[in-house]
């Protein structure tokens, strides 16, 4: 008998210590769509955000174009992160867990939807912060966003809130179908009835109306379509009507329904709205329409032809029109750069001897490219010159005077001296642009030997040879070594 009640406690303490841990401090990821990375806490990099995870105090969520992700906390509140958000769950706190209720949540940028269960006791305390604003929440339902700016708008669609201001004192309090916005450094505007387009991104689903619209493409690159429009599609309770845009689409009977939308270029925000007797409900889709090339224009122009300086500095300028667009720059397929729609680049590239293939490449979000190419050639060894006649860098050349009585005609005597040479351009050669003796410029022979005639003077005996040669990449050999003295 003692050993059968020696088993079963040894059971039940088995089950106690694997028993799951009550009050879980932490969000769980109940919803996911598009591209959703998370940074956890003392970390650096990005993790991709997943069905189901766990997102503790301390850790970053990220979400980008056409993203979404949803996140529901120990006590139910959900937390909806938009696209274009940086969010970060700052403290999450139960009382079961940590012997406090509290919950921290703050926005950098962008926008959520959030419904927070309803409190019951002061001890119990939700907020959000944002670079301008901090806003305490009891049991609520908002919709905040924070712009570029850092400008912080909050909507209450449910409940009460209180905004103040970060950088100065007041607070307001904000009742349902209400906002309020703050600037950094402002205190916030006194509560005013909502705008329309707030709370959009959550659809109140109650009722027989409902209805739901086909992801598609979220990215168009074909000009045809900025006069012809973008396909959409979808299912909506049948007998119902909708519109895009405020333009009327056609519903089969079943309920599908199709049509087109007129857009422009840049991000569009297409707004549905489904009426079926006094209900109505709104979808709205954010597609982007990104059909230019960028412009890529060369401040310091790529020339094909030769060039005696290994550093080649290349600098210029990127031009995208389409609104919101990023450009990446790269040279020979390297990233130079990324610009917000226009900016510009320089870039120093070390060339090798010989030919070399130069690349400049635009690139936009949407993969549209322009792309300039050209070759330049690299030549920074300088001609070599060998003279063959005279073969003595001092020649002495005698020739007879006059005869006597014409002093003047003896001392301006002059003669013609023949003077043939070679001229090798050695590898990589860019060939030979000019060869000049004493400032006559001559043309050489296919083989680089030349030949020409300069004219000597007796007075002054000392005629001094000057050889010039320049190869195409512009390599300069100069010689002024040489002399003919006439006696």
């Amino acid at each position: 008998m003692l050993r059968h009640t020696l088993l079963l406690a040894s059971a039940v303490l088995m089950l106690v210590s694997f028993a799951p841990p009550s009050g879980n401090n932490s969000a769980r990821v109940k919803f996911l769509i598009g591209k959703v990375r998370v940074q956890h806490k003392s970390q650096t990099s990005w993790q991709r955000a997943k069905m189901n995870q766990s997102v503790f105090s301390g850790d970053r969520i990220k979400t980008y174009l056409n993203s979404r992700v949803e996140l529901r906390m120990p006590d139910g509140t959900v937390v909806k992160i938009n696209e274009n958000t940086v969010f970060d769950v700052t403290e999450i706190k139960t009382a079961a867990k940590d012997k406090e209720d509290k919950m921290r949540f703050t926005l950098w940028a962008g926008n959520i939807w959030a419904k927070f269960t309803k409190l019951v006791s002061k001890r119990q305390s939700r907020q959000i912060e944002s670079p301008s604003a901090v806003v305490a929440i009891r049991g609520t339902i908002l919709d905040m966003n924070v712009d570029a700016n850092q400008r912080t708008k909050v909507h209450v669609i449910e409940g009460r809130v209180a905004v103040r201001s970060k950088g100065v004192s007041g607070e307001v309090l904000v009742g349902a179908n209400q906002e309020s916005t703050v600037d950094k450094g402002k205190a916030p505007t006194p509560p005013k009835p909502a705008s329309k387009t707030q709370g959009r991104h959550e659809d109140k689903t109650s009722g027989s109306l409902k209805f739901k619209i086909n992801p598609g493409k979220l990215q168009y690159t074909d000009p045809a379509v900025l006069t012809s429009g973008i396909p959409v599609s979808g299912q909506i309770t049948p007998g119902s009507r909708i519109s895009a845009n405020g333009v009327p689409i056609s519903i089969h009977p079943d309920g599908h329904f199709e049509g087109r939308v007129q857009v422009s270029e840049g991000i569009n925000q297409i707004r549905f709205l489904a009426q079926k007797e006094s209900e109505e409900l709104t979808k709205t889709l954010r597609v982007l329409i990104n059909t230019r090339k960028p412009e890529l224009r060369l401040s310091s122009p790529l020339v094909s032809g030769f060039i005696n300086r290994r550093d080649y500095s290349l600098s210029g300028a990127v031009f995208d029109g389409t609104p919101r667009d990023k450009v990446k720059v790269f040279i020979n397929k390297e990233l130079i750069t990324e610009v917000p729609g226009q900016g510009s680049f320089n870039r120093t590239i070390i060339l090798n001897e010989g030919k070399n293939i130069i690349k400049v490449q635009a690139v936009d979000f949407s993969k549209n490219s322009t792309e300039i190419a050209q070759q330049l050639f690299l030549d920074t060894v300088k001609p070599i010159l060998t003279i063959t006649e005279p073969a003595q860098p001092v020649y002495m050349r005698l020739e007879p005077p006059r005869p006597p009585g014409d002093d003047y005609a003896v001392q301006n005597q002059r003669f013609t001296q023949t003077i043939r040479g070679l001229v090798i351009d050695p590898a990589p050669s860019s060939g030979i642009k000019r060869i000049m003796v004493n400032g006559k410029e001559i043309q050489p022979r296919s083989d680089g030997s030349f030949e020409t005639e300069i004219v000597v003077k007796r007075n002054p005996a000392e005629n001094r040879l000057s050889f010039y040669i320049e190869d195409m990449a512009g390599n300069i050999t100069r010689d002024n070594s040489r002399m003919i003295i006439v006696r």
